[in-house]
Formats: C-alpha cells, sequence, structure tokens
C-alpha cells in the first residue's frame, strides 16, 4: 500500500497526517506501523471526505478519539491543500460533533492556529491505583487526568494509564503531570486501539483540560500559557453557571515533512 502523508509540528507535538484513503478498520493497525517506523512521530491522523456540509475535510484520528493539536495540523494542511485564504477552517474531526473551527493567523515568526475545542462533558474525579483521588475532565473521546506536581512520577503514571482508561471506558486517556507553581505540564497520553502511550511534547487537549479545571477551581475564566517540552500553548476557559461555555487553544503550527511509503 502506497501512503502519501504530511508530517506537521504543532508545539513539537509531531503529528502525521495520511492523505491516502485508508479504510477505518485498518487505521489502527496503519498508524502503530508509521509510528514504529517514525519514533519522532506522536500521533497519526486520517485526512478523509467531509459528511457535513460546510468542512473543509474530516479527520480521522487513529483511534478515533479527539485531539487539538491535530485539528491544528488539519486546518494548516486544507489551508495548504485548497489554497485556503480566510482565517477560519471549518472541520470535521473524530471525537467531536458538529463542525470545529480553528483560525489561522500568519505571523512574523509563523503559522499560529486557534481551534475552538469541544466543551467538557464533565469534570470529576478518578481513582488511581493506591487509593489515590485526581481530578478528571471528560471530553467525547478522550478523559485527561490532572496530576498535581508531586502527585505521580512519571513511572507511577506509566503504570497507572493504561487500568485508568479502562476503568473510565474511554477511547483514549491522558495524564497531565501539572505543576501549577512553573505553569506547565508533563503530558502523557494513551490511545486504547492502537495500545501506544507516549509522552508528548505538547498536548492541545490536556492544555483545554486543565483550563478548563483551573476555570472551575477559580469559578470564573481563566487564561493561562501551559509550557510544556516542546513549547507553549495558551488555553482560554470561560467559566459560567457552573460551567464551560467557551474554551480555546492557540499555539504555533508548521509543516515538517511531506512525503510517501510503501506499507
Amino acid at each position: 500500500m502506497k501512503l502519501d502523508y504530511t508530517i506537521w509540528d504543532p508545539t513539537k507535538n509531531i503529528t502525521l497526517l495520511v492523505s491516502t484513503s485508508v479504510p477505518r478498520d485498518m487505521q489502527p493497525e496503519v498508524a502503530a506501523k508509521l509510528m514504529s517506523d517514525r519514533p519522532q512521530v506522536e500521533q497519526v491522523g486520517f485526512i478523509e471526505p467531509a459528511t457535513l456540509p460546510g468542512a473543509a475535510l474530516r479527520l480521522q484520528m487513529m483511534g478515533g478519539e479527539f485531539c487539538g493539536n491535530a485539528s491544528m495540523s488539519a486546518a494548516a494542511y486544507a489551508a495548504d491543500r485548497d489554497g485556503l485564504t480566510a482565517p477560519e477552517v471549518p472541520l470535521e474531526v473524530s471525537g467531536h460533533e458538529g463542525i470545529l473551527t480553528c483560525r489561522l493567523d500568519r505571523r512574523e515568526d509563523g503559522l499560529w492556529g486557534t481551534v475552538n475545542m469541544p466543551l467538557p462533558v464533565e469534570i470529576t474525579t478518578a481513582e488511581l491505583p493506591g487509593g489515590i483521588s485526581i481530578p478528571a475532565v471528560v471530553f467525547d473521546g478522550i478523559v485527561h487526568c490532572i496530576a498535581s506536581a508531586g502527585t505521580l512520577s512519571r513511572e507511577a503514571a506509566e503504570s497507572a494509564i493504561r487500568p485508568l482508561c479502562a476503568a473510565m471506558d474511554a477511547d483514549a486517556c491522558g495524564i497531565m503531570l501539572y505543576d501549577g507553581a512553573a505553569g506547565s505540564i508533563t503530558p502523557l497520553v494513551y490511545v486504547r486501539s492502537t495500545d501506544t502511550a507516549v509522552w508528548e511534547s505538547g498536548c492541545g487537549s490536556g492544555s483545554a483540560a486543565v483550563g478548563s479545571y483551573l476555570a472551575s477551581q477559580a469559578g470564573e475564566s481563566a487564561s493561562v500559557d501551559l509550557r510544556q517540552p516542546g513549547g507553549t500553548i495558551t488555553v482560554s476557559a470561560a467559566w459560567e453557571n457552573g460551567r464551560v461555555p467557551a474554551l480555546t487553544i492557540t499555539g504555533r503550527v508548521a509543516l515538517a515533512e511531506r512525503g510517501s511509503c510503501e506499507l
């Protein structure tokens, strides 16, 4: 099978987008192989024709999960492919119902994307091995758990992520090691269908989860710059009547490679 692909760098969360048609039931296997052959790649998405009127394309992630950074990459791909000049790119994305809008801004230091993120279904708690309870922000398609500094080591997070995903009955699960004093997160993301757990350089949906949790704790809207191994993602979470009614992330995205391969 010959595959055409592009590789994108949204805050170093290296994302490979396959533009060749791949049947859904083959996508997890294809993604796992691509990631195995390219250790720098942290996640894989598949470009499909849109089914919703107005959408530029559909992004189907390797495990059917939602990913903000991959959505940003898909918007940049659509703008490049179609020669789009309007700043807002409408997308159809796995793990999200309806149209997802990404705004692209060309600045002196490159292309920046702002994604209107899906809203949390709920903000609850999750139980880790040993009876440790931590906040969990539930989205359609992925659950992110937030472990404050000192709560979990990297090794403990790696041991906990698979059983945590099973217990939350989620397609994908993240553990965000959050250091409030430093304003930073270290993201670990597990996708069940590919059985891949990756320490990501930057996590858009994890950033959105932390922003949503901080807004809920403060009881008011919050905007925060979250430093991550690959750079900084800005998240803005509104807070009204006990819920998050609007949520965005902003980060830099760049094309890293364009090519094809035999698989």
